[in-house]
């Protein structure tokens, strides 16, 4: 696949950004939604490889390095896991496995947790609105997943274990083929693990895969399919005040007896004709996420099922128009059952008026739900002089629609004349380097928001605040080598609202910095690695105010081996035993996290 020039601020020089190899038109950067005669991506836009041997059991272990993503962990590690970019919600990042929204929960989020990693093969990262191309729920930014192809005569056959702290196990299998008519891809995870609280074991597996048939000039073939399931007890935070935490005393619950089970399915089918020029593509998916929880002495449970079918034409290489349907259904014994209807239509054209310089006005009109009609504009420049500088802006519209939870939550009925959050985003980015070297990147964005839809304090009812804004600034720098590779990133980030005529206030969850850093070196055979990353304090209220979650800095090392066609690795995470949360909220408390975690694993290739 053809390389561009963005590399990824993560930790291992593998992390770059992708574009469309124009062989094949199923393939595609996730800024366009469509193949495209050339790759020029924003310079804030990144994209990440999945190492060959990566043995991460969820998604949410994958992308924990990205500086410019927030990731919200609940119980632990391996417990659930959100993403947001740049001070929205989670439920305004969109979250896509092969080009079809994953189905998120009643609070309109994607729990990472749940999602296998090892049957990826990229993640391509779009910070910023892409309501223009993805509709609702995208004001934050895009999470577009890829499950892994293989070379044409590739072969595959690959199973690893893994054995780290509080008796977690994970076992993987891995087997493809790809010929010239078409490949076929299979993976498969299971991990158990007696979890760092008490109440907190974990048990999940999932299998997902992919395959695809080329019918010559009838066009291509594709199909993509995930299942997981989950189980797991539910310590709910801990009674112990985080002054308190010595190591021992967070992994006392506030629950013993609490639990839940979550079944994800998916599927898809696509059909695409043509090429980068003139081309045509079609696709389906049905999914399901299925939960059920024994929680507070009692059982509930809620299935959010989504059905959806797409179409897209790409035209001159420049046109690109699509358009899709979809229902969201929710069927739960305390939410009721309800269904909403959803439809966009998008259209965009790629202007090249000079060389090295691309200018893309976009549009989308949607219908989410029971609200009228909404129109979300977009008009982007990526400007590419040579091989090392990129420059990037863009302005658009995003705008984001009440969830199940907002709606229908049968305890505090959501405010009178409750209305979807709309907002105006703007973003500048620079970025130099080349594909071996030094390298430097900034990204600076302003959102303005308006009816920014939260829970109501003193009612736990959705309400609308008058207005709302994020800033902030996103910076990169490392060096790319063969054989060794430094990087580091920090995303400085300042979310605030308004409720009436009152003044700005600091938005809860919202911590002012988030850094991440790592050195990679091999040779004789080894390849060692070093990682960190740090959260700046942040609040569980409004106005700093609620319970307050330090600062906290994390770090690890790992070494690897390869040995013919094993490879063998050990490690440590939070290397200095930091005691530390990640989250929290008023009525449970804090969320703690592990301390000092080993773990050593082993792979090995048959084929």
């Amino acid at each position: 696949m053809k390389r561009c020039l963005l590399p990824l601020l993560l930790c291992l020089p593998s992390y770059q950004a992708y574009c469309a190899d124009n062989k094949d038109p199923e393939v595609y950067f996730s800024v366009s939604r469509a193949a495209a005669r050339r790759c020029l991506p924003p310079a804030d836009a990144l994209a990440l490889e999945v190492p060959r041997g990566e043995s991460s059991d969820s998604v949410a272990g994958l992308l924990e390095q990205a500086a410019p993503l927030q990731l919200r962990r609940l119980n632990g590690p391996l417990g659930l896991a959100t993403v947001s970019m740049r001070g929205f919600q989670a439920k305004q990042t969109a979250v896509y496995l092969d080009d079809v929204r994953l189905p998120a929960d009643i609070t309109g989020t994607v729990d990472l947790s749940v999602l296998p990693a090892a049957g990826l093969g990229r993640a391509e990262i779009l910070p910023g609105s892409a309501a223009a191309a993805y509709g609702a729920g995208a004001a934050g930014g895009v999470v577009h997943l890829f499950t892994r192809r293989l070379s044409p005569g590739a072969r595959l056959a690959q199973a690893g274990a893994e054995f780290s702290s509080y008796d977690t196990r994970t076992y993987t299998a891995r087997a493809g083929a790809a010929g010239r008519a078409g490949d076929l891809f299979l993976a498969g995870s299971s991990v158990a693990s007696d979890g760092f609280q008490k109440n907190s074991r974990v048990d999940k597996g999932s299998v997902s895969g992919r395959a695809s048939l080329d019918l010559g000039a009838a066009g291509r073939l594709g199909v993509t399919g995930l299942f997981s399931r989950l189980k797991t007890g539910l310590p709910s935070g801990t009674p112990v005040p985080a002054a308190d935490w010595d190591g021992e005393k967070e992994k006392a619950p506030n629950s013993f007896t609490d639990w839940q089970t979550s079944r994800r399915e998916f599927a898809a089918a696509s059909w695409s004709v043509g090429d980068a020029e003139f081309g045509l593509k079609a696709g389906a998916s049905r999914s399901s996420n299925d939960i059920e929880a024994f929680q507070y002495g009692s059982l509930s449970a809620a299935k959010v099922a989504d059905r959806s079918v797409y179409g897209r034409l790409t035209l001159y290489g420049d046109w690109v128009l699509g358009g899709e349907s979809g229902v969201s259904s929710l069927a739960s014994e305390t939410y009721g059952d309800h269904a909403l209807h959803s439809a966009g239509f998008f259209a965009q054209k790629t202007f090249r008026p000079a060389a090295g310089l691309e200018i893309t006005p976009a549009a989308r009109l949607d219908r989410s739900g029971i609200y009228k009609e909404r129109v979300s504009p977009k008009i982007s420049a990526v400007y590419a002089p040579d091989e090392k500088w990129k420059f990037s802006v863009s302005a658009g519209r995003g705008f984001q629609p009440p969830t199940f939870a907002d709606l229908y939550n049968p305890w505090a009925a959501p405010a009178p004349g409750l209305k979807p959050e709309t907002s105006l985003n703007s973003s500048a980015a620079v970025y130099y380097g080349a594909p071996q070297g030094w390298y430097a990147g900034l990204a600076g964005y302003y959102s303005a928001i308006k009816n920014r839809i939260a829970l109501d304090p003193a009612t736990w009812a959705a309400s609308n605040l008058d207005s709302g804004v994020n800033s902030g600034l996103e910076a990169q720098a490392g060096y790319k080598g063969e054989v060794f590779g430094a990087a580091a990133g920090c995303a400085r980030n300042r979310s605030r609202v308004r409720t009436g005529a009152g003044p700005h206030e600091a938005l809860n969850f919202s911590p002012r910095d988030r850094c991440t850093g790592s050195l990679s070196a091999s040779g004789g055979g080894f390849t060692l690695a070093l990682d960190g990353r740090g959260v700046t304090e942040q609040y569980t209220g409004r106005g700093r105010t609620g319970l307050r979650l330090p600062e906290y800095w994390v770090f690890g090392a790992a070494v690897s081996r390869g040995f013919g066609p094993a490879e063998v690795k050990a490690g440590v995470s939070n290397a200095l035993d930091r005691h530390y949360a990640g989250t929290a909220d008023a009525f449970n408390g804090w969320f703690p996290q592990p301390g000092r975690t080993f773990y050593a694993g082993l792979t090995f290739r048959f084929v």
